[in-house]
This record gives structure tokens, C-alpha cells and sequence, in this order.
């Protein structure tokens, strides 16, 4: 497989000290021409569902052994993080004399089509193959339209898709289009956005689904913007942050890359920091509040993946909150008092993911293996598992011995008291959306998938779920759960370089919809999506 590859070199005081250190020993890599803005939480294209190809194909390159310490569970990566891991891959291809990857032909096409995507930050990091051996960086970059999307939906009845940006739909027809663009100007100033447009039964409707901006120094990134948070190993939901829910408003700062600590420390392997704070909507308990976070994800070892996150709903219209009260809630002052501001909807995680290349020779069912899990716990006080919920799961890459056979398991289960508090009585959610799991409180989910690639251009999945899902909002709990089962496939075809196509079925039979009991009934999604590519 190298042959064909020319490379051309070219809650304490502790938390405090933590975050300075983090932010102080982050190291930087001074070049001309970064595109900084993130690969997308969006389906664009297809050949995944409900996120860009990009993280599934990153996915399985990873658990292939071709890329080793490498951050994957704190989401949106940036294009660089990507383009990085796509660099391990090819520089480990190139430098592969005695032929230890040769059975690992099969992912050729696949690291080909990341090639073409990040052929201009590859070729700024000196790695030139002849995919991109005429990319030319340049101090300034302009996608003014990167993709184009046109899109359908049927449904048979008004539902809310999952972990779709809080999409509700409604019964019939429902179009939609959208576009996205990115300019880029040297290594510091990078803005993205995605106007969509849709249709139903209302009428039509625009919006600005994403769109921000980052200011890159040293290895410290500002983002400022509507954008979207996936934080976890899950492939269906998250603890704490998805994109089930619209984007939020927000200003984020994390490391651009992820770094190293000095000295021993080093032995912890690439570390990467994340903090943020966004508004909520106006039409809730506390109009506008705010919800708040941090994560840490690192990797000590070449098969695992560490991280923890927490985050906090705070503030509001009435709630008296004030600017120097953050650093006192951001680092875990307990208050009990329900007047007071420093009382706030806590939530924390704990993940873990261990991946395990050529696991063939020790499992015979699949030729590559990852087995995570995430255990969230709401309400913390004393930081110790009271009422958790969480999220186990595995990913069989080369599943049966079929290298372009996958599949995944994951089991996600919600406490009574998760996503809910006594003063944010709305939930932790936005715009009637759960902010991380759908299953929502005292849920659970039961889901698999399996895809191959029937060709290099044509990917077919099925899909199955149990789910029981529950409201969130305060005086709604003790309404029966929604108990949903469902069935469905979808197709992804590569018509050109520069165009695809999506189908997408499923079948549901639903019983107490909305949880409202005895309500129950069949709903059936029909989904069609055209995409036209316009950069690099």
C-alpha cells in the first residue's frame, strides 16, 4: 500500500493550577496557512449518519494501528487536529519497509478521499502525495461555498429527528436546503458558516445554523459563535454534550492542538483542554440562562483514550447571578441555598476507551476492536457516583473477518435524576431538545449498526433500536416513557469527486407518544440528500 505514496519532508485549587499549567506548557507550530474551523457534527455527503464521514473514516484508520495516541472522544475536531492524525497514517504507510501493513490494503480508498480533504494543511505540514501535489497554501483561503445540500424529508407523522440540531419535522414533505463556507487568513483568523433554509407544512423558515469565529495564538484557541459540542466516545449520545440539540451561542476556549506537559509529565501523553459558556433560550424557567463546561481527554497509552467533563446550567433572569461569581461556580463552590446564584445544575463524566488493533489474532469475530464506556452523574455534590447513568459500547472493525465490515453495539441507560434539577426546571435542554442524550431522564437505548462498503463509492448500513425516552422537565417526570422501536438502512453513493447522494429509511413502532399514554402508532422517515463539493 505505501508504493504509491511520495512524501515530500518539509473543583479546587488544584482544578485552578491545572488549567494555568495546561494553558502555559501548550506548545505551538508556527506556519502560514491554517484553515483552524472544525470538521463538522453535520452529515454532509453522507457515508455516516447524524456527522461528517470524517470522524468514521478517522475512526477506523485509528483502530487499524496507523495512527497511535491520538484524541478522538472530544469533538468538533479542528481540520488541523484531523489532518494531523491523516499525517501519522501516511508517514507510518511511507516508512513501512518490511511490509508490516500490507494486509491493510483495504483502507486505501479510504485514507485517499482524507487526503483529498485535507490535501492543503497536509501540504503545509510538508507531507506531499500525488493527490495533493499541486496544493498551494496560501496566507489567505476562501471556500465562500465549501458544500451545497439539498434535501427531502417524508415522514408520516410531526416527530423530532435525532441528534439532528433539534430538527423538528412535520408530517408530508419537508425540503430543505443548506451551504457552508470557510475563510481562513494565516494561522490565527479562521470563520465558518452554514445558513439552512427549509419548508413544511407552515411555511418556510432561515436561520444561521452554525457560524463562528476563531482567533488562534500560540496553541490557545478563542472561538466565538453558534457551533455544536459532542463530548464522549458515543456514537448515539453523550452525558453531557451532542449534537442532538441546536447550536449553542457561545465562547469557547481550548488548546488548538493537543500538547504535552514537560518532564515526567510527558508520560501522560497528548492532552487537550476545552472550556466554554453559551446561552440558552429566552422561552424557558430562567430566561437565558447560561450552561457552562470543561473537558480533559488524554492519551498515556497507544490503546487509550481517558477523559472528564463537567458541566453547569447557572445564571438567568432572576437568578441575580453576576460576572465574579463564575470563578467560584467554574471551580465547584457548593451552595445549597436555592436563592442563591452559586445553587446550579451540576453534571459531570467519566470516559474511557480502549482500542485494539489487530485484535484478530486474539478475537476472531473482528479484525479491529474498541470497547468504551461513559458514566455520567447529575446533581454532584461530593463527586461520588450517586444515581449515574451512562453509555457502554463497542466498535468490531473487519467484523467476521470482512475488512470493510463494521459493527457497532452500544448500550446507554439515564437515572431518574439525570438532565433534571429542583431550580432549572426546564431541563437541561435547548429549545425542547435534551443538550446531550435523547433518551432524555430514566431512558435507555439499545442500538446497533452495521455497514460495508459494497464499492469504493457505495456504503450500505442498517440500524436497529430499542429506546425508552423520557421528559426532562420538571412536573413531567412522572409521565410514562415513550418506548420506541425502530428499523431502518441508509445508502451513501459517491456519484463524482465532487458529488454524493444519501438515502435514508426508518421505521418506527412507537408506544406512548410524547409520553402521553395509549398513544401509540407506526412512523416512517424517508430521507434524500444531494451534495455538491466545491473546495479544495
Amino acid at each position: 500500500m505505501g508504493s504509491g505514496w511520495q512524501i515530500v519532508k518539509g473543583k479546587s485549587l488544584g482544578a485552578i493550577c491545572f488549567s494555568i499549567l495546561i494553558f502555559q506548557f501548550s506548545f505551538f507550530t508556527s506556519l502560514l496557512a491554517f484553515d483552524r474551523t472544525n470538521v463538522p457534527l453535520k452529515n454532509w455527503g453522507g457515508f455516516s449518519v447524524n456527522r461528517s464521514w470524517v470522524y468514521d473514516a478517522l475512526e477506523k484508520i485509528v483502530l487499524a494501528g496507523l495512527a497511535e495516541q491520538v484524541l478522538l472522544n472530544t469533538k468538533p475536531l479542528g481540520r488541523v487536529e484531523a489532518a494531523r492524525i491523516v499525517e501519522q497514517a501516511v508517514r507510518r504507510l511511507e516508512w513501512d519497509q518490511s511490509g508490516d501493513y500490507n494486509h491493510r490494503g483495504y483502507l486505501e480508498d479510504l485514507l485517499y478521499q482524507l487526503v483529498k480533504e485535507f490535501g492543503l494543511e497536509l501540504a503545509e505540514m510538508g507531507v506531499k502525495t500525488p493527490l495533493n501535489r499541486e496544493a498551494e497554501p496560501g496566507f489567505f483561503g476562501f471556500n465562500l461555498i465549501d458544500h451545497a445540500q439539498f434535501g427531502i424529508d417524508f415522514a408520516t407523522r410531526s416527530q423530532r429527528l435525532v441528534n439532528s440540531f433539534g430538527r423538528h419535522i412535520s408530517k408530508g414533505a419537508n425540503p430543505s436546503s443548506t451551504l457552508d463556507g470557510r475563510i481562513q487568513i494565516g494561522d490565527f483568523l479562521s470563520l465558518y458558516y452554514q445558513p439552512e433554509f427549509s419548508w413544511d407544512k407552515d411555511g418556510a423558515q432561515g436561520r444561521l445554523l452554525t457560524g463562528y469565529g476563531k482567533l488562534t495564538l500560540w496553541n490557545t484557541e478563542l472561538e466565538v459563535g453558534r457551533d455544536s459540542l459532542w463530548w464522549g466516545p458515543g456514537f448515539r449520545g453523550s452525558m453531557l454534550f451532542s449534537n442532538n440539540a441546536q447550536p449553542l451561542e457561545q465562547v469557547r476556549l481550548s488548546s488548538a492542538e493537543p500538547f504535552r506537559l514537560p518532564w515526567f509529565l510527558d508520560y501522560l501523553g497528548p492532552i487537550k483542554a476545552t472550556l466554554f459558556v453559551g446561552r440558552l433560550e429566552k422561552d424557558r424557567d430562567f430566561p437565558h440562562a447560561l450552561v457552562g463546561g470543561y473537558r480533559f481527554n488524554l492519551a498515556p497509552l497507544p490503546f487509550i483514550e481517558l477523559g472528564f467533563g463537567r458541566a453547569f446550567q447557572f445564571g438567568g433572569e432572576g437568578r441575580g447571578f453576576r460576572g465574579v461569581d463564575f470563578p467560584r461556580i467554574l471551580f465547584g463552590r457548593d451552595n445549597r441555598d436555592p436563592d442563591s446564584p452559586l445553587n446550579v445544575n451540576d453534571l459531570i463524566s467519566f470516559d474511557v476507551t480502549v482500542r485494539i488493533p489487530d485484535a484478530g489474532r486474539y478475537i476472531l469475530i473482528s479484525r479491529d476492536l474498541a470497547f468504551y464506556g461513559e458514566m455520567g452523574v447529575d446533581d454532584v455534590r461530593r463527586f461520588y457516583p450517586k444515581k449515574s447513568g451512562g453509555i457502554i459500547g463497542a466498535h468490531l472493525s473487519g467484523f467476521l473477518g470482512d475488512p470493510k465490515l463494521d459493527l457497532r453495539i452500544e448500550y446507554a441507560r439515564t437515572s431518574k435524576i439525570q438532565f433534571t434539577h429542583g431550580i432549572y426546571s426546564s431541563g437541561f435542554t435547548y429549545k425542547e431538545s435534551v443538550l446531550s442524550h435523547f433518551i432524555g431522564t430514566n431512558g435507555s437505548e439499545l442500538y446497533g449498526r452495521v455497514s460495508r462498503w459494497i464499492t469504493p463509492d457505495l456504503l450500505l448500513a442498517f440500524q436497529v433500536s430499542h429506546a425508552e425516552i423520557g421528559p426532562t422537565a420538571a412536573g413531567l417526570l412522572e409521565l410514562p416513557r415513550e418506548k420506541r422501536n425502530s428499523l431502518g438502512f441508509d445508502l451513501s453513493y459517491r456519484i463524482s469527486d465532487r458529488a454524493s447522494i444519501f438515502l435514508g429509511y426508518d421505521f418506527a413502532h412507537v408506544k406512548n407518544r410524547a409520553s402521553t399514554a395509549g398513544r401509540s402508532g407506526n412512523d416512517s422517515l424517508f430521507r434524500v440528500e444531494f451534495t455538491r463539493s466545491f473546495g479544495q
